[in-house]
Formats: structure tokens, C-alpha cells, sequence
């Protein structure tokens, strides 16, 4: 489902331009969170230290995506060297680690997503596939269907020949008979005379 999420632009700022963003969800929520989330993500590339100051310090500073803040094991509540060049505060801290979270979220999404339409196109191929199956078998049982047909026909066709031929030959076999008994009747006639 493709969402379109719209940022206005503001009148006092001109580099605050505005923002459009397409996304794609199996959701509306899900394609607006999509949208938003990228958004998002784009002011806080193009505007750091705005939003480093806004909202209390709540935006960390740098991308989540590709950032990484290496913690030892059984430390991780204490600030590292990486997490300070990103975040002021806990808020940025806490804020900085659901962006990741969701980031990471969003890719798996999309690569299911990408999965998603894989499978969908290899069941409307199969579909296809299938339907073109069952046209060509409903094409072949119509050509058996007529062969067969045919088939009685002429085999009805030829069993009236053969009752004409059989009802002939008996008419000739009665025939014969008849002569033969007449010819035995005058050759007896005959001897008699």
C-alpha cells in the first residue's frame, strides 16, 4: 500500500524546504510510519545541531543507521567515548537507541517486503502457468471428445452397413435355397415323366 507523507515548508526558514516522502506498508500505519521515520531521519542529517537544541535535547547527533557506540559487557549504562560524540544526555541517548532499534525494524521490513512481492510474483506466475495447463488439457480432452465422437459415428455408420450387408446376404442365401429346391422339385418331375 503506497503512502505519501508532507512536511510543509515554513515561512520563516527557507532552508526548512519542506519534505515529500512515497512509502510502501502492508498497512496504512505501517507505510506512514515508514514515511515518517524517513523523514525524520533526513532532518536529523540536515539539521544536527537544530535539533540537538530543540525539544529539550531529545535528537541525538549523527545517523543511527550507520553509527555504532561500543559498550563493554556489564557497563552498559555508563557512557562510552562513541556515545558522547552522539548524544548531551540520557534523553538522546534513549532516543538514539530506538531510532537504531526502529532502523533496523524498517530494513527487516523491507527485505520482507521484498520477499513479499517475490512470492507474489512467483504465485502469479505459477497461476498463470496453471491456468494455461488447464487450457491446454480442456483443449486435448475436446480434440479426444471429438475423435471419440467421430469414432461412434462411424463405427454406428458401419454396423448399418454391416446389418444392410448381413440382411442382403440372407435374402441371397433364401434366394439359393428357394432355387435349389425348385431345381430338385423339376429333376424330380423329370424322373418321374
Amino acid at each position: 500500500m503506497g503512502i505519501e507523507a508532507v512536511v510543509p515548508t515554513s515561512g520563516g526558514d527557507p532552508a526548512w524546504g519542506g519534505w515529500v516522502y512515497e512509502s510502501q506498508g502492508t498497512t496504512p500505519f505501517q507505510g506512514a510510519s515508514r514515511a515518517a521515520f524517513a523523514v525524520l531521519r533526513d532532518i536529523m542529517e540536515r539539521f544536527p545541531q537544530e535539533l540537538a537544541h530543540a525539544f529539550a535535547g531529545v535528537f541525538p547527533r549523527g545517523d543511527p543507521y550507520t553509527s555504532v557506540w561500543d559498550q563493554s559487557e556489564g557497563n552498559a549504562l555508563e557512557r562510552s567515548a562513541d556515545e558522547d560524540q552522539h548524544s548531551d544526555s540520557a534523553a538522546m541517548s534513549a532516543m538514539f537507541a530506538l531510532m537504531k532499534t526502529y532502523g533496523g525494524l524498517e530494513r527487516c521490513l523491507g527485505r520482507l517486503f521484498g520477499s513479499l512481492l517475490t512470492v507474489q510474483d512467483e504465485n502469479h506466475q505459477l497461476q498463470c502457468e496453471f491456468d494455461s495447463e488447464v487450457q491446454r488439457l480442456q483443449a486435448e480432452l475436446a480434440r479426444m471428445t471429438l475423435e471419440r465422437d467421430q469414432a461412434v459415428q462411424k463405427n454406428s455408420e458401419l454396423s448399418q452397413d454391416l446389418l444392410a450387408v448381413t440382411e442382403q446376404r440372407d435374402r441371397v442365401t433364401t434366394a439359393h435355397r428357394n432355387c435349389e429346391r425348385m431345381l430338385v422339385h423339376v429333376l424330380g418331375q423329370r424322373n418321374e415323366a
